[in-house]
């Protein structure tokens, strides 16, 4: 049921015809394609977290949303069963609208988002030739998102308004990889479960204002968020340890009580794996 309610809720932050104010967006997956020790990967995605646009029943568009950024990850294998992991995120994001509550008229919103992750966890193959593979990664991460809101009133006095807010996150990721030979192809299914917590904030918007954007109550307690994604990657024989990768995953909130976040992560990127690169040795697969 809760389930339900947070899709609902979705749907309604899209088709409202007043601007959210997103206290949240999700991070790109980092699931490295680790067999033994010294696999390793370096990877940067340009992301996309959804953009939007509506209309009300008159045909005019009131609102224009672009969230865009990028994600840095690291890991290296440092057994033939355990690895470590290190991310970067960093999203910039803006919303316009000409309704939105508040007695304002217009407003224009900025978002700046980053966020440090780091974590350790766990790798195996279900067979011997190493095809399918099983990982889990847990960890922790540390960041800021900033808002900076330009509303106009229907006087069209201007008010200047912000909304600062620390985040800590722990998360755990467990995933199943399918990679041909040669790993020409990898396929991965990815679930995240994320715990985030907001703290240390500072705004000068009112209480009304804060209960409008549903905002009133981030830092009393932490909420959860599940995040199922899948991962595509592609190799060349003649490039060994280096991939283009295509991400995309949902992120819903489980939760009774409701905040605004962006419910969607789209990535591209390149990967690389060091050591291949200078030994241009195949990619770790046996036949």
């Amino acid at each position: 049921m809760k389930t339900v309610l947070a899709v609902l809720c979705i749907v309604i932050a899209f088709t409202s015809c007043d601007t959210p104010r997103y206290a949240y967006s999700p991070t790109a997956h980092n699931v490295p394609i680790f067999t033994k020790q010294g696999d390793s990967k370096l990877a940067a995605y340009y992301s996309n977290n959804g953009a939007s646009s509506a209309t009300d029943e008159d045909g005019n568009e009131y609102e224009k949303n672009s969230a865009q950024g990028v994600d840095l990850q690291g890991a290296v294998a440092v057994t033939n069963n355990i690895a470590v992991q290190a991310n970067y995120y960093l999203r910039s994001e803006k919303a316009n609208s000409n309704s939105t509550g508040n007695n304002y008229q217009k407003s224009s919103v900025k978002y700046n988002r980053n966020l440090f992750e780091f974590g350790a966890g766990y790798f195996t193959a279900f067979d011997k030739k190493e095809h399918f593979l099983f990982q889990v990664y847990g960890g922790a991460g540390f960041g800021k998102t900033k808002i900076r809101d330009i509303s106009v009133d229907f006087n069209q006095t201007r008010y200047d308004l912000f909304y600062n807010t620390n985040i800590t996150k722990f998360f755990l990721e467990p995933s199943i990889t399918f990679r041909t030979p040669r790993e020409i192809f990898a396929a991965t299914i990815a679930t995240r479960g994320s715990v985030v917590k907001f703290g240390k904030i500072q705004t000068n918007y009112s209480f009304d204002e804060r209960r409008e954007y549903n905002l009133d109550s981030l830092n009393r307690y932490a909420v959860f968020f599940l995040e199922p994604s899948f991962v595509g990657s592609f190799g060349f024989p003649k490039l060994p340890g280096f991939r283009i990768e295509l991400q995309a995953g949902l992120s819903v909130l489980y939760e009774e009580s409701f905040i605004d976040y962006r419910p969607f992560n789209f990535s591209i990127g390149l990967v690389f794996d060091i050591r291949k690169l200078m030994n241009g040795a195949a990619v770790g697969s046996r036949d």
